[in-house]
């Protein structure tokens, strides 16, 4: 975790250096005549903030897992498995920049089960009163887990009995996600924006070997048992797309 974290901080660390936040009086005075919301009340605040959620739909594929499933008779992902996304974000007053903490998990019935977490660095690209579009990088961790209470492979079989527990197979893996993002903001009030998004992001997973195991009873952490899963790790590529409501305040 400590190798993945290092990694975490050396890619977000640009888009911090370059965030520009302008601090001078005249730069600021300027901003207070902009139309859009996150510049009409700093006096308040030095933030604003975003809440965004939605639906969020995956093109990226594993076929060995997928091949390994379906012959021991589990649900693969669908074509395009689709999950929801929630995120929150700060907007430094006088920055072009958003800072954003992401969660995601896939909804579509599915053997695997599945959490994204990351943190994201993007930068205003244009804006208007209502309409904002961004672009920038998120970059964060991935878990999958697949609990192995049905058909098992041969050699799994002797296992389940020896533990006396379901078997699972687990993984995780570095999430890198650069895109772009549309927010219209057609409901405006005094100190808050209620509209819709839109964004598109390439997804770069890359994912750990699968790990055998269990989770033993009265014991809610995951057992690694030291025996190959006959399973190939794939990185996964593809386009990920995500729509939904947006609250900013």
């Amino acid at each position: 975790m400590g190798k993945w974290l290092c990694i975490l901080v050396f890619v977000l660390s640009p888009a911090i250096l370059f965030s520009q936040l302008k601090t001078d009086s005249a730069a600021l005075d300027s901003r207070t005549v902009h139309a859009s919301l996150r510049h009409r009340y700093h006096a308040d605040s030095a933030f604003s903030f975003m809440f965004n959620s939605g639906a969020v739909f995956y093109t990226a594929r594993d076929s060995r897992i997928n091949k390994f499933l379906t012959k021991y008779g589990y649900v693969p992902p669908q074509e395009i498995p689709v999950g929801i996304r929630f995120e929150v974000s700060g907007m430094p007053f006088g920055s072009k920049m958003v800072y954003s903490l992401n969660a995601a998990s896939v909804l579509s019935r599915q053997a695997i089960s599945t959490a994204d977490f990351s943190l994201g660095a993007y930068r205003f690209l244009a804006e208007t009163k209502n309409i904002w579009v961004v672009a920038g990088i998120a970059v964060g961790m991935h878990f999958d887990r697949i609990a192995l209470d049905g058909k098992l492979p041969p050699s799994y079989d002797s296992l389940k009995n020896q533990y006396g527990s379901t078997l699972s197979l687990h993984r995780s893996g570095l999430i890198v996600e650069p895109g772009t993002k549309v927010f219209w903001y057609p409901w405006q009030r005094k100190k808050i924006q209620l509209g819709v998004f839109s964004g598109i992001g390439y997804d770069l997973d890359f994912n750990s070997r699968w790990q055998l195991g269990y989770y033993p009873e009265n014991r809610g952490r995951f057992k690694r048992i030291k025996k190959p899963t006959d399973v190939g790790t794939v990185h996964e590529f593809g386009w990920v797309f995500n729509m939904g409501l947006s609250f900013c305040f």
